[in-house]
């Protein structure tokens, strides 16, 4: 099981050491796609999994103030780092913090949109395609969207020593399962969703997109 406790403190400077803030603006590229209500007219539910120290929220509730978050992680110390940093944003937000990861969520939790950020690519590819993505879909609202950023194989040598050293690296730290870097982009395809729209960024290294069932 992924825990990323013990680097939590550290997690958000090494990210800017190796990227700068590239990964922070990787996955806030296709958060304007949140829709601003539910088929109700209330505002839009999402759940944002491992959202590690909360960045992300901080550019959820500019485009979408009055959206409600379900933020779930798996590392306490991430929950904790993520709530401070809510308690920063100035005006009312909506937005339920859980430490748990897929499995925590209820039967009957349903979703606007699913955010992942930098989560797919943890897994082998026969966790995602057998029990983390079905898990995910089944709360995925009929006219829902996924926005997945990941992590993506790449020719270029460097990068791929990167990447390889990254997966090493977090195996030792946070025992993630993965010995390499999947092809989650066809798993989700496999499982039968359609991407609408992807943006490569951080030197092709990582794509963002949007998908939906």
């Amino acid at each position: 099981m992924n825990n990323f406790n013990r680097i939590a403190p550290v997690y958000d400077s090494l990210s800017r050491i190796v990227f700068g803030r590239r990964l922070q603006r990787a996955q806030a590229l296709f958060l304007d796609q949140i829709p601003s209500v539910d088929a109700s007219g209330t505002g839009a539910s999402v759940l944002v999994l491992g959202g590690g120290t909360g960045e992300i929220l901080t550019a959820i509730f500019a485009r979408q103030p009055g959206c409600h978050v379900l933020f779930l992680e798996p590392s306490a110390r991430m929950v904790s780092q993520a709530t401070r940093r809510v308690l920063r944003l100035t005006g009312p937000v909506g937005i339920t913090f859980r430490v748990g990861d897929e499995k925590t969520l209820r039967s009957d939790e349903q979703f606007d949109t699913i955010i992942t950020p930098f989560v797919l690519d943890l897994f082998t590819n026969e966790t995602l395609q057998t029990h983390f993505i079905p898990c995910l879909q089944k709360t995925l609202k009929p006219n829902g969207i996924w926005l997945a950023t990941d992590f993506v194989n790449t020719p270029v040598w460097w990068q791929r020593v990167l990447l390889w050293a990254m997966i090493r690296f977090f195996r030792l730290t946070a025992g993630i399962e993965t010995q390499q870097l999947v092809d989650w982009q066809q798993t989700l395809r496999n499982a039968g969703l359609t991407r609408h729209a992807q943006q490569h960024t951080v030197w092709g290294m990582v794509s963002a997109e949007v998908w939906s069932h």
